[in-house]
């Protein structure tokens, strides 16, 4: 390896790559250090380039590539998945919260070491590139089989909150931050996977709320009163912790469980000079 006109082998250089990603990786997993000392991760970062550069039949970077994609899904499989399938409730949230952020630490190092793999050799072919596959890996590998858990543990922690329980809410944000944050920004899994359970929950809540308070609250401006002072806890909510793109969708369910369908709110709405 220390020579740069050398031919670095497959076999040989992916050996001496893995290593030193498995040292990456156990680092920050254990809390001892981030990535590589900076001569062995130049070594490293050289071994890439020169695998990615060799004129052909030597040039490994598509085997690299594949290579990578096969060593983090087993490192994943193997290290961050089993303790996890463990837990559950709010220390199923903590730790998949602190397991995604060592994720992402990793990530930076490793992309960092591979950068000309990535910013050359990906691009060229148009495959994802190497932040897609480390966000992919953890989303088909660990959040897919853990986010019925994490849905319902985290709406079953907005439930005590508007209980007047009182909650973790940086834990709530960051757990939901997680589920855009591992679609690269795209709001599709946070919709599919967390939105419209809240929303079906939310509208279970105040349904059945809005059948207690019509028989607690015999005058319909009370009962309105009731219904604002909800709407505004819900804003605080949706400040604090959820996505803005929710609050229509939550105000239109609360209104439709709220007003729409129970008698008392529905007719002062209706009312002349009802306020």
């Amino acid at each position: 390896m220390e020579r740069d006109d050398m031919i670095v082998g497959l076999e040989k250089g992916w050996s001496f790559v893995a290593t030193g990603l498995a040292k990456i990786r156990r680092a920050i997993d254990g809390g001892t250090g981030e990535g590589l000392p900076g001569e062995e991760y130049m070594q490293v970062f050289t071994t890439v380039y020169c695998m990615c550069t060799q004129a052909s039949p030597h040039n490994y970077s598509e085997q690299l590539y594949q290579r990578y994609k096969e060593d983090l899904d087993d490192y994943i499989k193997s290290t961050i998945l089993p303790p996890l399938r463990e837990l559950q409730g709010e220390i199923l949230l903590r730790e998949l919260v602190e397991r995604w952020r060592k994720h992402n630490r990793i990530i930076s190092f490793e992309i960092n070491m591979f950068r000309y793999l990535n910013r050359y050799c990906i691009s060229k072919r148009s495959f994802p590139s190497l932040q897609q596959v480390s966000s992919s890996s953890f989303h088909d590998l660990v959040f897919n089989e853990l986010k019925n858990s994490v849905t319902r543990t985290v709406i079953a922690m907005i439930d005590q909150e508007r209980e007047g329980k009182v909650v973790d809410l940086d834990l709530l944000k960051n757990v939901l931050a997680i589920y855009i944050e591992i679609d690269s920004g795209k709001m599709g899994i946070y919709k599919a996977d967390f939105e419209q359970a809240f929303l079906d929950s939310a509208r279970n809540y105040y349904s059945s709320k809005a059948q207690s308070w019509n028989l607690k609250y015999s005058d319909d401006p009370d009962y309105m009163l009731k219904v604002e002072e909800c709407l505004q806890k819900e804003r605080e909510r949706l400040a604090n912790y959820l996505h803005y793109s929710t609050e229509s969708k939550l105000v239109e369910a609360m209104k439709s469980e709220l007003v729409t369908r129970h008698t008392g709110a529905d007719r002062s709405l209706k009312k002349e000079n009802s306020g």
